[in-house]
């Protein structure tokens, strides 16, 4: 466990303490685990933030939103809200010491909420997110073959689609999408067929997950080696054997080409600010549980930095890739660059129709498929993580009972809900779950996140535990937006997303098949009530625990505590630690009875 020096009370009490005096230095004995070297840290947080959002929808938002200008809000966004908001996770984590729960526990126990939130939404996400890894893999076995599935039409389901339908709609791609993976119904509702084949790749998914994360960071620190850099030489790769095609360049000069005027749209901002947000991993609480096994003494800041840029990088040069083999496509008349859109339609229906046009497809199909496993690998491997930490260490839900069981119980317990995503409505409520348990949830557990640093914890107690973790304060900026920026474009955000929720329903691709008039195969329809309903469900749901902590854990002096929150922020100079409502020996080393809430 995490030992800290306390203070002397009894010595500190009739002076004043100064910054040098709020020093403290920590001594660590962690029994829980610890990552290998730094390198093995650093790829498993660049292997949580590179994931499948970084092939199959930042390049659709870069084109759609105005090519290389689009670049000028992505990389502000980027500065003000993506680097500055990794800084606090990892710090966060790496100063506690723990998991999301105890981690913000120990800034206030009101705040327990936020942690707990947190393992509920990483939940949510590994119990679907799987099932994407699942259909890769689904794909990577099929690319096993001198002529690609993909290529030809062949029935399995039979009851919503034929060969026929398969030849008029002259959307080969798209009918084994939709009838041969997923063997889709003709609505959320509707849970007739299942796909056997299906449930079979999510079982090896999970057996995968398991081996690489049952001893935690120990096991997942030696995976990564592998599963995080293979994605970049199977990248690399592509890139020039995509470059290289016929029409490659009127791919890249459609996602590059900048058009200024878009930049005047609103749209445009939010994309740009959510998505740097969710492909860095912000809100989950796996970086603060990465952080809090690398060594005390480490600058958090560069780590920050590193893998922030990584991540862009990475989404910037798969852009690349994937408009070439888009301007390929075009080229062979099999569909235009301006019908794509995002997600699986960009990475499983356009981008294996233009593969399997390729010489020697097959051989690209499996390197395309393998970058994708383990790009959905990598992320899997740090949420689940983010949930087990809290459950094991900082809940302590099951003393008596390893880690390694609880892994494997939690892995099965998700495996078995996870079996309603292999049914015919499984792609719609893989939909919902996205939609709904993905935005507003890690909107306001950030959002929570920067007002408990900033506000409530204090800047100038996290420049001081950064400064004696790593050496030197952050900048003024780092500080600035935990107060400031970064909460303020989180609400607009907040604010934004929940307007466009009450005025519009959200609407999702339905397989309709094809009839005498109409071949199209899918048709987007606004989502039925029972779905919006469960998807509030789950927004609740992830949220109640936020209210009920600062309900059952409040502050016995409320009014003292808001007052102390107001100073932090007032106060422009270095704080007396005196004036503080959180003393040093509380800041640094938390009282027996705030540990045991």
């Amino acid at each position: 466990m995490v030992e800290h020096e306390k203070l002397d009370n009894d010595d500190k009490s009739s002076v004043d303490l100064t910054v040098e005096d709020v020093q403290v230095k920590t001594k660590v004995k962690d029994d829980r685990g610890a990552w290998g070297n730094k390198i093995e840290y650093l790829l498993a947080c660049i292997g949580l933030a590179v994931g499948l959002g970084n092939v199959w929808r930042f390049p659709y938002l870069c084109h759609k939103h105005g090519g290389g200008a689009f670049l000028i809000p992505y990389f502000i966004c980027l500065v003000l809200e993506g680097v500055p908001l990794m800084y606090l996770e990892m710090a966060v984590g790496q100063f506690f010491r723990s998991g999301s729960v105890n981690c913000w526990s120990k800034i206030h126990p009101m705040l327990r909420g936020i942690g707990v939130g947190c393992v509920c939404v990483s939940i949510l996400l590994c119990l679907y997110y799987v099932v994407i890894i699942a259909r890769c893999i689904f794909y990577f076995i099929s690319s096993f073959t001198v002529s690609l599935p993909f290529t030809v039409c062949s029935n399995v389901t039979g009851v919503l689609l034929n060969e026929t339908c398969c030849e008029r709609s002259n959307d080969k791609a798209n009918y084994y999408w939709w009838n041969n993976v997923l063997q889709a119904s003709g609505g959320f509702e509707d849970v007739d067929n299942f796909s056997w084949e299906l449930l079979g790749c999510l079982a090896i998914a999970w057996v995968v997950v398991y081996i690489c994360v049952f001893k935690g960071v120990e096991s997942s620190g030696k995976a990564v080696y592998f599963t995080a850099t293979f994605p970049y030489i199977c990248l690399v790769i592509l890139f020039f054997r995509a470059v290289t095609l016929p029409g490659a360049g009127d791919g890249i000069l459609v996602y590059i080409t900048p058009k200024f005027d878009k930049l005047l749209t609103g749209q445009v901002w939010l994309d740009a600010a959510t998505q740097i947000f969710f492909s860095l991993s912000l809100g989950f609480g796996a970086l603060v549980a990465f952080a809090s096994y690398v060594p005390y003494k480490n600058y958090v800041g560069r780590d920050a930095v590193i893998v922030s840029l990584v991540n862009c990088g990475t989404s910037v040069f798969a852009g690349f890739v994937i408009y070439s083999i888009l301007g390929y496509r075009q080229y062979k008349d099999i569909g235009t660059i301006e019908g794509v859109s995002s997600g699986s339609g960009l990475a499983f229906v356009a981008i294996s129709e233009a593969v399997s046009e390729m010489p020697g497809g097959p051989i690209w199909a499996v390197l395309f498929f393998t970058m994708l496993v383990l790009l959905g690998l990598d992320s899997e491997f740090g949420t689940l993580e983010g949930a087990v930490t809290p459950i094991v260490v900082d809940m302590n839900l099951f003393p008596k009972i390893r880690k390694e069981i609880i892994s494997a119980v939690l892995a099965v317990v998700l495996f078995v809900f996870g079996i309603g995503f292999c049914s015919g409505g499984g792609e719609y409520m893989i939909a919902v779950f996205d939609y709904y348990g993905m935005n507003i949830p890690i909107l306001i557990l950030a959002l929570c996140e920067t007002i408990a640093v900033g506000w409530v914890f204090g800047t100038e107690n996290m420049s001081l535990a950064i400064e004696d973790m790593q050496g030197s304060r952050p900048s003024k900026f780092f500080t600035i937006c935990w107060k400031y920026i970064s909460p303020g474009l989180l609400i607009i955000i907040f604010c934004v997303t929940f307007v466009q929720n009450m005025i519009a329903a959200p609407t999702y691709n339905v397989y309709v098949g094809c009839n005498e008039t109409d071949a199209s195969l899918v048709q987007e329809v606004t989502l039925p009530a029972t779905a919006q309903l469960l998807g509030w469900i789950i927004v609740v749901g992830a949220l109640a625990p936020i209210p009920f902590f600062m309900v059952k854990n409040r502050d016995k002096d409320m009014v003292k505590f808001f007052t102390s929150c107001l100073q932090s922020v007032k106060e422009d100079r270095f704080y007396d630690m005196e004036e503080l409502y959180y003393r040093p020996e509380r800041v640094l080393a938390p009282r027996k009875d705030d540990e045991d809430v």
